[in-house]
């Protein structure tokens, strides 16, 4: 059983959607780290100027920003819930750095996974990267930068901001990006789209190279998908 976690409310049907289409029904089981919370105590984990800001969604579709320290522990009972549920292999649906969150299951970090990808695609050059918040600013360009690969950024939010995205990523290309990578789990194929409709440079969906990843580790797949694969 393939478990996925949110650092918002489950479900995520959108990012569902958009990284693996429609999957058999019983093939995966969602977890949120803000599901158990109610809207004040959701409100109190807004960050402070100093704390680092990760940006999700609730089940009602808004927006919701939080403090990625005190997010912690609530996504940490998440991932005990799905592991309760007999959760083997664990996909986090977010592109933000985080320690080890379970010693028992097999866990998904998108992070790495569009690192590793980056670096065989675009190992010097200009990277454009495409952020839901300005406060991530300092660490993307010290997740993306290397001794021989800049980074340059742009913001539009895949949940109050979607308009904006044609835009930004011109933006990041007049700027020299040579690449751009969406850089948040809740961009999605229509973004993608209108990404790409910017730009001749490559584009690349973060939940779209999880979602690819995913299917050669535990074998879900659309419908679709898996009766094109039959022989």
């Amino acid at each position: 059983m393939l478990g996925l976690v949110t650092i918002g409310q489950s479900p995520r049907d959108d990012v569902v959607a958009s990284m693996l289409g429609s999957p058999p029904p019983g093939s995966l089981v969602e977890s949120g780290a803000l599901d158990l919370l109610d809207p004040h105590k959701i409100a109190a984990l807004a960050p402070r100027p100093d704390e680092h800001p990760l940006v999700t969604r609730l089940r009602d579709g808004s927006e919701v920003v939080i403090a990625k320290q005190r997010l912690m522990p609530h996504l940490r009972d998440a991932v005990n819930r799905l592991e309760a549920r007999g959760c083997k292999t664990i996909c986090v649906l977010c592109t933000g750095e985080f320690p080890r969150l379970s010693q028992s299951a097999l866990v998904v970090y998108p992070d790495r996974l569009m690192f590793h990808v980056m670096e065989a695609l675009l190992p010097e050059g200009v990277l454009g990267v495409l952020m839901p918040h300005p406060g991530q600013h300092g660490s993307m360009v010290s997740k993306w930068t290397s001794a021989t690969r800049s980074t340059v950024t742009a913001i539009a939010s895949p949940y109050s901001a979607a308009d904006q995205i044609t835009g930004e990523v011109r933006q990041l290309v007049d700027a020299g990006a040579q690449a751009v990578v969406l850089d948040c789990m809740g961009f999605d194929r229509r973004m993608l789209s209108d990404a790409r409709s910017a730009t001749n440079v490559p584009v690349l969906l973060a939940n779209g190279v999880v979602g690819s990843v995913l299917r050669e580790v535990v074998g879900v797949s659309d419908s679709v998908l898996d009766h094109a694969q039959r022989p």
